[in-house]
């Protein structure tokens, strides 16, 4: 018995599924490596509004394809360095993870997304004491996102990375954007709204 010809929308159907895994992004490189270094906050009168990166000490996070078949597994940190083992190595418990999460959704909302079949492997190695007040936690969610984007060969802006990088500082430390800004974006930076994200850099 004949088997029945395809309907009209199951073509169109077929075609979209097909150019979705066109434009899926892959790996532009074997690994990434990002550092993002510490920052003060809350200047002056700018609580929660104004802060600076510092020359110096932070966070590197180096950033591999990982093999999935599971999308719920896509995000694996794989080893910390320098915490002394005060850090999950679960993903939705760790600002890299979160970070990376937020990343890939990034991608999905801008790019149309990632390869299904690809994640993320993730190293962290501090360079920052946790509970400094240095940016600890934004140092780490800024490198992750970071070399995540480069990763799969920046399809991101920058200021996309820092809204990643808030979603992680939400998590961790509160919603305020004035460690994670100057960690990505480099300098002084004046954040002036979260809702929507407008941030400013300073000349210095």
């Amino acid at each position: 018995r004949a088997a029945a010809a395809p309907t009209a929308a199951h073509s169109r159907r077929a075609r979209l599924d097909a150019a979705l895994r066109r434009s899926a992004l892959d790996p532009a490189v074997q690994y990434a490596r990002a550092f993002a270094p510490s920052t003060v906050a809350n200047l002056g009168p700018g609580f929660d509004l104004l802060g600076c990166a510092v020359e110096g000490r932070g966070d590197t996070v180096v950033a591999r394809p990982l093999e999935v078949s599971d999308p719920a597994t896509r995000i694996v940190i794989e080893k910390i360095e320098g915490d002394g083992g005060r850090l999950s190595l679960v993903p939705d418990d760790n600002c890299c993870g979160i970070a990376v999460r937020e990343t890939l959704r990034l991608m999905e909302e801008e790019c149309g997304g990632v390869n299904p079949g690809v994640g993320v492997r993730l190293e962290l190695e501090k360079g920052l004491p946790l509970g400094s007040g240095l940016g600890s936690s934004a140092a780490s969610a800024a490198a992750a996102a970071m070399a995540t984007n480069l990763l799969f060969g920046e399809p991101l802006p920058k200021a996309r990375l820092v809204e990643a990088g808030l979603v992680s500082e939400a998590a961790v430390s509160g919603y305020h954007a004035d460690n994670i800004a100057p960690a990505v974006l480099g300098g002084f930076v004046l954040v002036k709204s979260t809702k929507p994200l407008v941030l400013q850099r300073l000349e210095c």
